[in-house]
């Protein structure tokens, strides 16, 4: 039980590294015409829902099987 854990956590902490990383790309203009992120608010959009979501991550825990 503790394996899952420990990969759900990372999964979810990766996708919100994604997140975050996408958005600061468009933000300084590296994803200039990135047809997913069409404007630079959408990019801070982008930014706090990955800060978000890896910050969510530190509280996944593996659910306790009842006896």
């Amino acid at each position: 039980m503790l394996k899952i854990h420990s990969t759900n956590r990372y999964i979810i902490f990766i996708f919100g590294i994604t997140l975050m990383i996408t958005g600061l790309g468009r933000l300084s203009g590296f994803f200039e015409y990135d047809s997913v992120i069409p404007n630079q608010s959408v990019a801070l959009l982008y930014i706090s829902m990955g800060v978000s979501v890896m910050f969510i991550s530190y509280f996944v825990k593996p659910k306790k099987e009842k006896s």
